[in-house]
């Protein structure tokens, strides 16, 4: 590997560090109590270098956020890809349900998904392609919706409002159990999730 090679394999090395001190901090503190001089502690590093990086704790928050998503995404499309499925609705589904069954395995991801997720970081982590792996899921999902051959007024409305249903009511669901299960919550989307898609698509007059 040459200089320029080392320096910014350095350089990704301190930005993962600063954002892995900031996860913790974060997720064991909250965001407000935490400040830059917690995580550049917490990190080992001066101060100034996490001005090099970010611009303030809620600058890192969000490049925490775009992060995290796409990492939950890239699972799904991990997972999903290969699959053959018999309509557009159950692979949704099925890509939904691999999505809820990782925040219920990771429950301190899945509190700080869903405090901090807006629709801006969403855009940007998973429509704009903010990275190779969240670019593939929304990629395999344009596919999908093209492949089915059926139309939508906004396809990137309807897999917005279905990330949202699962954010909003797996969230005392998967850590308090209430108002129901998760299995119970999961059959209830399954019934849900087809009627997004009826409402959002362009029914064509014969």
């Amino acid at each position: 590997m040459n200089e320029v090679g080392r320096l910014d394999e350095k350089k990704k090395k301190k930005r993962e560090d600063l954002l892995n001190a900031t996860y913790e901090l974060f997720t064991s503190k909250g965001v407000f109590d935490t400040s830059i001089s917690d995580i550049v502690k917490k990190a080992n590093m001066a101060k100034g270098t996490f001005y090099l990086y970010f611009k303030d704790k809620y600058d890192i928050r969000n490049a925490l956020i775009t992060k995290k998503a796409g990492e939950l995404f890239s699972i799904a499309y991990e997972q999903m890809y290969r699959k053959k499925f018999s309509s557009l609705e159950e692979t949704v589904i099925c890509a939904s349900d691999v999505i809820i069954d990782q925040l219920n395995e990771d429950k301190t991801l899945l509190e700080f998904i869903a405090k901090n997720l807006q629709w801006g970081l969403f855009h940007k982590v998973l429509l704009e392609g903010e990275n190779d792996v969240s670019k593939s899921f929304f990629d395999w999902y344009t596919e999908l919706i093209t492949t089915s051959g059926r139309k939508f007024k906004n396809h990137e409305l309807v897999i917005y409002m279905i990330v949202e249903l699962i954010n909003s009511t797996c969230y005392n669901v998967i850590l308090h159990e209430e108002p129901v299960g998760l299995p119970e919550l999961k059959e209830e989307l399954h019934q849900l999730i087809p009627v997004i898609l009826r409402t959002q698509e362009i029914v064509e007059a014969s």
